[in-house]
C-alpha cells in the first residue's frame, strides 16, 4: 500500500467529484453546505491536475481565462495574479451559487500556480499533501 487509502488522483477526483454532486443536491445523506463547495471543488481541481485525461482540461481553464485578460489590450497591463485575484473575491465575496463555486474552485488551483508567488503555495502545499493521501 503507497497511500494511506489507495485511491489514485484519478479515482479520488473522481470520488470527490461524485461526493460534491450528490452533496449539493442536498436530497440524500450526503449534505455539502453551500459555503463548502469553493473547498471540496478547490480539492478537486488539485486532484485533476495529476489525473488522468478525463480532467486534463479543468486546470487549462484557469490559464485560458488569465489569457483572455492578457489579450485585451483596453485593459492594458494584466498579470495572473489579477485574475486570481478577481477568482478569489468572486467566489468569497458574492452569495454562494453551487455552479459558480465549484467552477472557480476547480480552477483556481492551477490558476494560484500560474500567478505564482504567494499564491501559489496553498496549492504546493496541498496538493502534495492530497497526493500522499491518495495516491
Amino acid at each position: 500500500m503507497s497511500s494511506l487509502i489507495a485511491l489514485g488522483s484519478g479515482g479520488a477526483a473522481t470520488v470527490a467529484t461524485f461526493y460534491l454532486y450528490v452533496g449539493i443536491r442536498g436530497k440524500n445523506k450526503i449534505d455539502v453546505k453551500p459555503d463548502n463547495v469553493p473547498y471540496w471543488s478547490y480539492g478537486i481541481g488539485l486532484l485533476a491536475a495529476n489525473a488522468g485525461a478525463a480532467f486534463q482540461q479543468l486546470p487549462t481553464i484557469g490559464t485560458q481565462l488569465n489569457d483572455a485578460f492578457q489579450g485585451n489590450p483596453a485593459i492594458g497591463e494584466w498579470k495572473p495574479g489579477a485574475t486570481a485575484a478577481i477568482a478569489t473575491i468572486a467566489v468569497f465575496g458574492l452569495a454562494p451559487r453551487a455552479w459558480k463555486d465549484a467552477l472557480l474552485g476547480a480552477i483556481s488551483p492551477s490558476l494560484f500556480v500560474y500567478a505564482g508567488g504567494l499564491w501559489a503555495i496553498p496549492g504546493s502545499f496541498l496538493s502534495s499533501l492530497l497526493t500522499s493521501v491518495v495516491a
